[in-house]
């Protein structure tokens, strides 16, 4: 054991969390600053809510004090914020003045490290927040998301609003209000409005609140964090990475799905004890006489390599054939009523954008992952009656009724996929939001990934800097853990995220933030 892996200098930490209204973040955060103080670390609480009141121009105060009244306030104001900076991250920028300043009062300078210290940052609401967050925070950042079944966070947030008007036995009443809120939470039309459905995937672990509080899985992650040298992956942290992995053999530029269907042994409650791979698919082109065209085949002909997108000219050979449809039934303004008809499909194409309509996949080329995972199997011979399938995607509603008919029992997915209308389609057959992931008779279940994140996998389960090589073993882990380093933040890191910081501030001078941006980057 060296002496770089015990020491009292141990650099900063960033944490952030994230989840669907009506998780119980509280217990994560509570869970999360536990674990850190176990580790020897002082904890900063960062509460992205109370940073709202520092952009003067758009914050009034709330005309009331219910859970309902509270949330939807806050949510017009963050969205307020975001649209008039024309920046998803501007709340992020908020939160890294609060932990310059918080640096200052522990170091006496923002610039000189606080260290020991973890900053916990309570929560982030949109894509671009993460994404600051990590560019400039790098190795030394770790987004936790925690996640709950629909059902039960609408009945848990109806509980929250009842008990704040003093009618906790009437919180049915409040359902409505409170699905209204985590509708609005889950994503805005406006592109800088709240947008949970995108900035949960960009975590780094996912945690399971359903059946009660998941705080083993959180201390795990953490534990990995500063080198627990015996952790490997759970099946369906291995399952998930494995269709992560696939995913990239995928040449689609819009969204690179990967699938693994796997033979899983689980107890009465749902655990997995084990897992065994039978089958993989991504999004591709299918190939003459089976399988996939690869990089570098010849011929190639993936659909970058052809002259002209064919969906694409499918949908406006449909378009104007609805053009010439309505032009006989004097349909259209007057505009619109004399003309080429190609034409004028051409233009609302673009109209079109982001509607349903454009979002009809079944004339895209590629063969989606599940479906290709399945044609898998059955080229090799392999059943896959009453096994799972991991996907790094929610299933689209064709994949669904393939799921269903292939005899699978249970899909794993790890992004949601809002274009889907599987639960439309088939609710006889799934239950798309299912809590823990806990078998249904005679029904398809759909449940959230739990674990590490695909993209922290290689680097936290790597024996390379954790196991003999590093001399610690499990006892001599155990003792020294409060004085333990993370394993993975170098040391001459906070000399690039101090400038990173600073950048990042840029865009909050001038736009009417209170705090001076100007005194915290002397």
């Amino acid at each position: 054991m060296s002496e770089n892996d015990i020491t009292d200098e141990r650099p900063e930490l960033v944490f952030a969390l994230a989840g669907p209204l009506g998780t119980r973040l509280s217990k994560l955060s509570e869970q999360l600053a536990k674990d850190l103080r176990g580790f020897g670390y002082e904890i900063m609480l960062i509460r992205v809510s109370a940073l709202l009141s520092g952009f003067h121009q758009d914050w009034v105060e709330p005309d009331g004090t219910s859970a309902d009244v509270r949330v939807r306030h806050l949510q017009g104001i963050a969205n307020a914020v975001r649209r008039r900076l024309q920046d998803g991250a501007a709340l992020a920028r908020a939160a890294i003045i609060e932990i310059r300043r918080l640096r200052s009062k522990r170091s006496g300078h923002p610039d000189k490290a606080a260290t020991g210290c973890a900053f916990i940052i309570d929560q982030l609401k949109h894509p671009e927040e993460a994404r600051l967050l990590r560019d400039t925070y790098g190795d030394a950042f770790h987004f936790v998301g925690g996640h709950a079944s629909r059902d039960k966070r609408i009945e848990e947030f109806a509980r929250t609003i009842a008990d704040s008007l003093d009618q906790a036995g009437q919180y049915k009443a409040c359902q409505s209000e409170a699905i209204d809120l985590i509708e609005t939470d889950d994503r805005s039309k406006d592109a800088f409005g709240q947008n949970m459905r995108d900035t949960y995937p960009e975590a780094d672990v996912f945690i399971d609140l359903n059946p009660d509080y998941g705080e083993r899985a959180l201390s795990r992650f953490i534990e990995l964090l500063f080198g627990h040298p015996f952790h490997t992956p759970t099946p369906e942290e291995y399952a998930m990475y494995l269709a992560s992995a696939v995913s990239l053999r995928s040449s689609d530029s819009n969204r690179q799905v990967g699938a693994v269907i796997v033979n899983i042994a689980a107890t009465a409650d749902g655990t997995v004890r084990n897992a065994d791979v039978l089958a993989v698919g991504m999004n591709e082109v299918p190939r003459a006489w089976g399988g996939f065209y690869w990089d570098q085949s010849s011929p190639d002909a993936r659909d970058q390599a052809l002259p002209h997108d064919r969906g694409a000219k499918i949908k406006v050979s449909i378009l104007t054939e609805i053009v010439e449809r309505l032009r006989k039934r004097d349909c259209l303004g007057p505009q619109a009523a004399t003309g080429d008809d190609g034409k004028l499909a051409r233009e609302w194409l673009s109209a079109l954008e982001g509607t349903q309509f454009m979002n009809i996949g079944e004339f895209s080329r590629p063969v989606h992952a599940e479906m290709a995972a399945i044609i898998d199997a059955a080229r090799r011979g392999v059943s896959v009656d009453g096994c799972s399938i991991y996907v790094t995607t929610f299933p689209c509603h064709n994949c669904a009724k393939h799921i269903i008919a292939a005899g699978l029992r249970r899909v794993v997915y790890l992004e949601p996929y809002p274009k889907s209308r599987a639960e439309d389609l088939y609710r006889e057959e799934l239950i798309c939001d299912a809590p823990s992931g806990k078998m249904q008779e005679g029904k398809v279940i759909c449940c959230a990934y739990s674990g590490v994140a695909p993209r922290q996998c290689a680097r936290l389960f790597s024996m390379d800097l954790r196991g003999a090589k590093r001399g610690l073993d499990l006892q001599m882990w155990g003792q020294s853990r409060a004085s333990l380093r993370p394993l993975y933040v170098a040391d001459h890191l906070q000399q690039g995220y101090v400038q990173a910081e600073r950048l990042a501030l840029e865009k909050l001078q001038g736009v009417g933030y209170v705090w001076d941006v100007v005194a915290i980057c002397p």
